[in-house]
């Protein structure tokens, strides 16, 4: 790839992303609205993800302790994700790498994420308490 087409792209990332953010961001606050999860439309179950979006939309709206209702394992693993995109986003527009990411190689690592992830999973479909607290709040209407 040519040196100019390298900063073409790297400019379209730079302003696109950010872009694309605000717009997310903006129809999330002017819809009022998220997507429907389609785990849940197909098997009535919950999965990790179930509730983020009105997490995001709590949040947006500075309710941290609805947010985190929706979806506490969000607080989790939303920090590292946007540390991560950040990180890499820098890295790719500037051509610099100036946030430091340590590394982790391994296996152990990876498959304790997933565990995580398939507990909560499970534990958040279990229809008695205390296990129905990690279960999103429905959607209003």
């Amino acid at each position: 790839m040519s040196e100019k087409r390298k900063l073409s792209l790297r400019i379209l990332v730079g302003v696109g992303a950010p872009a694309a953010v605000a717009l997310l961001i903006l129809s999330c606050l002017l819809l009022k609205t998220t997507p429907p999860c389609l785990f849940y439309e197909l098997t009535g179950l919950y999965c990790f993800g179930c509730g983020a979006g009105r997490a995001f939309l709590a949040l947006l709206r500075f309710d941290i302790p609805l947010a985190f209702r929706n979806n506490p394992l969000l607080f989790c693993f939303a920090p590292f994700l946007i540390y991560g995109f950040l990180k890499y986003y820098i890295a790719f527009v500037f051509s610099r790498d100036l946030l430091p990411l340590p590394a982790i190689r391994s296996r152990a690592f990876g498959i304790g994420i997933i565990l995580l992830l398939v507990a909560f999973m499970i534990l958040r479909n279990i229809p008695v308490f205390p296990f129905t607290m990690l279960a999103p709040i429905p959607p209003a209407g």
